[in-house]
């Protein structure tokens, strides 16, 4: 049941799932109060594109310092961050002195700790699983992700927005002290191996894992795969509140239950994707991830039928395990642990660094035609990836068969 999987790894998942639940309550609230706030999709979208703007401002150097600092600690840092943040969003609604602009701040604040989060959390996964079982370490913890920020986090949120709508902020950040807490029972060594680079000017330091990015054979057209899917995904994200409310008339439970259906679909898959890995291939599940997400964005587009968003729902929530588990594991699988957090960070700056640009493109069509034109055509984008990548694709299966490459051991 556990998959073999060691203590140290559940001690992680349990302040992952901790983390991930307090983002589910402000992942339906945020939209929600943005909304509230103003009725223009531009601005709405500016506040989604805030939280990921980080990633191009910030995302680079973090990476030096998750290299060269205990990454359990900077983890502790982030949460601490995370709960600060959501504290100050619930004062300013109850003082009634919210406003765009400081909510957009906050976002931008989040995003901050997410990029040291999301650079480091894949290192401490290597440093507390071995390499033949990160497939399934990565099916868990997204399928913990996935209930806890989307089948849980949401509903339970939008609940709680309906009452009172600083509650799902004040929870968020008693999330993250929770989270914090398991961090901390954490134990072992996870300072990074040293590179040897410390006598380098500090932006060759910086340098260096955007160099790996963009030199390595498998992660240079990983990336930009996933660059293509960070800017669609990051539109269709900014502005699915306006198409729910505007299109179909969704109130907030309404929303908060259609993000459970799309988690609940990746629950589902997370639990099977290592089998269809080892049954098909790598390469496999990423093509399936990509037919699930076209079908899904093209018929929520199209459809004008309530009942049906919630199909579109569930099929897009199984494209989300089937192209991280493979993505994660091949990072951590090729990159040296020396250099993993400098690249993960230039991993995240050229992908991620896309999603405030998909948001604000996104804001901009659908204001002037309509949010429906942004599901279209980002399913247009996503498909044409079929063709484009297929040499990504023999580069992913050539590498997983080589063999384990530089996982930790546990």
């Amino acid at each position: 049941m556990s998959g073999g999987l060691n203590r140290r790894f559940w001690t992680l998942w349990a302040s992952f799932t901790a983390s991930n639940l307090g983002d589910g309550f402000s992942l339906v609230a945020m939209p929600l109060v943005a909304i509230s706030l103003t009725d223009d999709a531009r601005q709405i979208a500016a506040v989604a594109a805030a939280q990921f703007l980080p990633f191009l401002v910030v995302g680079l150097p973090a990476g030096v310092v998750i290299d060269r600092t205990d990454r359990r600690v900077i983890a502790l840092a982030a949460q601490g961050v995370r709960a600060v943040v959501a504290i100050a969003v619930a004062v300013g609604l109850l003082t009634d002195s919210m406003s765009i602009a400081l909510l957009a701040t906050a976002a931008f604040v989040l995003g901050s700790s997410e990029v040291l989060t999301d650079g480091a959390l894949p290192a401490l996964v290597r440093n507390v699983v071995p390499s033949d079982r990160l497939e399934v370490a990565n099916a868990r913890l997204i399928a913990s992700q996935r209930v806890a920020n989307q089948f849980v986090g949401p509903p339970l949120g939008a609940l709680l927005f309906v009452v009172d709508s600083a509650l799902p902020f004040a929870l968020a950040g008693a999330a993250a002290l929770v989270a914090s807490g398991f961090v901390a029972a954490l134990r072992g060594n996870f300072i990074a191996e040293q590179a040897g680079d410390d006598a380098l000017p500090m932006t060759q330091r910086i340098l260096v894992g955007l160099r790996f990015v963009l030199t390595h054979d498998v992660i240079r057209p990983l990336v930009i795969a996933v660059g293509v899917f960070s800017f669609v995904g990051s539109a269709v994200n900014a502005t699915y509140i306006v198409l729910l409310t505007e299109r179909f008339g969704f109130e907030p439970t309404s929303y908060g239950l259609l993000l459970s259906v799309d988690a609940a679909a990746s629950v589902f898959m997370s639990f099977f994707v290592a089998r269809l890995i080892a049954t098909t291939s790598h390469s496999t599940s990423m093509r399936f991830a990509i037919v699930c997400f076209c079908v899904a964005a093209a018929t929520l587009g199209l459809t004008t039928s309530a009942s049906i968003v919630f199909v579109a729902a569930f099929v897009n929530g199984l494209s989300d395990p089937a192209w991280n588990v493979v993505s994660g594991t091949v990072r951590q699988r090729l990159v040296p642990d020396e250099v993993f957090g400098r690249m993960m960070t230039a991993y995240l700056f050229v992908a991620w660094g896309l999603k405030p640009v998909g948001a604000i493109t996104a804001g901009v069509i659908a204001e002037r035609w309509g949010p429906q034109w942004v599901q279209l055509l980002g399913a247009i984008v996503v498909a044409s990836m079929f063709v484009l990548a297929r040499p990504m694709f023999r580069r992913v299966d050539a590498s997983m068969a080589g063999g384990t490459g530089n996982g930790s051991q546990p």
